[in-house]
């Protein structure tokens, strides 16, 4: 039985950027543009009783913010996955989108292959992030003793590798390829990873991995 594509939804005020962006998903087989908006308020009135799967959403919006427009969307649309996608990268900006409810955090110098990825990863349960923005949270925990371990679980070696790439913001296939490995096998072992840090995604496990 063929899986229904998943439905993407872009709010963003430039119109360039919510063309090229609708333009993307037309092309993909597992994806079909939903809904396009220029503002927070009109996606608000137009998203609720019809929920897309997925929604990309741009910060800097004329009047409300995205991140206000996540915060009262997910509430209306819980099983909706959100993908913060803007030109900030400060760390302000990305805790509040988390805080707001978003699940991935990624920057408009993604190349039209990361956003798709991004997409996927999303839809697939992860929290994809540029790797500029995971190392900016990183920065703000601090790291175990190389000769530390974990209070919670006992990765092995290569779930340390693993969870060491998820930090760095890289995408499952980057990952597979900087390791070797299939995917399938890093969606394995993030899997694993998840269980043994008792955590839900990739934000959780970076926090509980750095002692947070």
């Amino acid at each position: 039985m063929s899986t229904a594509p998943l439905r993407i939804s872009i709010v963003e005020d430039d119109n360039t950027i919510r063309e090229t962006l609708r333009s993307l998903f037309i092309f993909e087989e597992d994806m079909e543009p939903f809904s396009v908006h220029s503002n927070a308020e009109d996606a608000l009135m137009r998203l609720g009783e019809h929920c897309p799967d997925v929604v990309i959403m741009d910060i800097n919006l004329p009047g409300a913010s995205g991140i206000d427009c996540v915060r009262q969307l997910s509430q209306r649309c819980t099983g909706t996955q959100f993908l913060m996608y803007t030109v900030h990268d400060d760390d302000h900006r990305v805790f509040e989108a988390l805080k707001a409810g978003a699940n991935g955090y990624i920057l408009k110098s993604s190349t039209p292959d990361q956003i798709l990825d991004a997409v996927r990863e999303l839809s697939a349960g992860g929290s994809p992030m540029s790797a500029h923005v995971a190392r900016r949270l990183v920065q703000q925990f601090r790291p175990v003793s190389t000769g530390g371990t974990l209070s919670d679980g006992d990765l092995s070696e290569r779930e340390h590798q693993v969870l060491a790439q998820l930090a760095q913001g890289l995408l499952y296939k980057e990952i597979a390829d900087k390791l070797g490995i299939s995917v399938g096998t890093v969606k394995q072992h993030i899997h694993r990873i998840y269980e043994k840090l008792h955590v839900q995604n990739r934000t959780e496990a970076v926090n509980r991995y750095f002692g947070r």
